[in-house]
């Protein structure tokens, strides 16, 4: 299929192939389940999804599952995406046709997409002498043994090459899955789906793969008031004074609960809470960077710029490059203060 056929199809349900081997990783598998054949009728178009049997052998995973795979490969010979669950395993090897038809599939100008340890597999076939990619942190030593000449960025959650796209670990793939629905659909499909999985509607994919985050106590009394009353005037200014007179109560005092509440100082809480605000921002309006700095209380674009990388290991620039839509199509052309 040509790449003109391949945007002539785009225009309907596209076509999504997940691939399935002995061994695979059903977490994965599920995740991509899940978000691609789960019939969604309220949308359209959507995504048409099939499993197919990367060999003839059994498939089982974890937990005595096996997963009946009636589609072969012949299915790859017109996808749009294909889907490369991890577990597969650093040494095993690709088969002569698994290989022919995922070659053939990126010739042709179809996506690749692989979670985690699937990377091997996209490796074996010889199709990421050009690419950037990445893989769970576990894997990256052994994947680097084996392909010494390959690029792979360690410290990300997944990368988007165009025709191949890499994932870390389990979760990421699920970040994964919802940046290829805004690059199909749009932002407000990619966030209606994470309502319905009860998760972030965004996380970069330059973001760490490891972020060290303190663990919170119970919200109660009178500091959930007082987060309640920051997360509404978040622009204002708030200092330890201020927020110890809300709590009534002496800012020594209000600092040790205040820890033991959120597991953070007042003012690092305050500021990722601006800077999950400013990700809000970003995503859902054309705000340039000044107004930004301003309606979350950050003050200046300088500020904002530090504390977006310092904390989401991105740029506001590069987060919001991702999330333009012109005319339902996702487009990374964005210019702003």
């Amino acid at each position: 299929m040509t790449a003109n056929n391949l945007s002539s199809q785009r225009a309907g349900n596209k076509k999504v192939c997940i691939l399935v081997y002995d061994g695979l990783s059903i977490f994965e598998y599920s995740i991509a389940v899940d978000i691609f054949a789960l019939a969604r009728p309220q949308y359209a178009p959507w995504y048409d999804c099939h499993i197919v049997a990367a060999e003839s052998n059994p498939i089982r995973g974890l937990g005595n599952i096996t997963i009946d795979a009636k589609k072969n490969l012949e299915q790859l010979a017109d996808a749009e995406l294909i889907i490369v669950p991890g577990r597969w395993g650093a040494q095993r090897l690709v088969s002569p046709d698994l290989q022919k038809s995922l070659v053939e599939a990126h010739e042709r100008g179809a996506r690749i997409a692989s979670f985690s340890s699937g990377v091997f597999v996209l490796a074996a076939c010889g199709l990421l002498e050009k690419s950037k990619v990445t893989s769970h942190w576990k894997y990256l030593d052994a994947f680097c043994e084996r392909f010494p000449d390959i690029s792979v960025d360690p410290d990300v959650l997944y990368i988007d090459e165009g025709n191949i796209l890499t994932s870390a670990g389990s979760a990421a793939a699920i970040d994964l899955c919802l940046h290829i629905i805004r690059t199909d659909f749009g932002v407000e499909r990619a966030n209606e789906i994470s309502q319905l999985l009860v998760l972030p509607a965004h996380r970069d994919g330059g973001q760490s793969q490891i972020i060290s985050r303190p663990v919170v106590g119970e919200y109660k009394g009178r500091v959930a008031i007082l987060l309640d009353t920051i997360r509404a005037e978040l622009g204002e200014e708030w200092n330890i004074g201020r927020m110890a007179d809300i709590c009534d109560t002496s800012p020594r005092t209000l600092q040790r609960k205040f820890r033991n509440t959120t597991g953070l100082s007042p003012h690092a809480w305050i500021t990722r809470e601006r800077v999950d605000h400013a990700k809000d921002l970003l995503e859902t309006t054309d705000l340039n960077l000044e107004n930004i700095a301003k309606i979350t209380g950050l003050k200046t674009p300088e500020t904002l710029r530090h504390h977006f990388k310092r904390i989401t290991g991105a740029s506001p620039t590069k987060f919001r490059s991702k999330l333009n839509i012109d005319g339902g199509a996702w487009i990374n052309e964005r210019r702003f203060a």
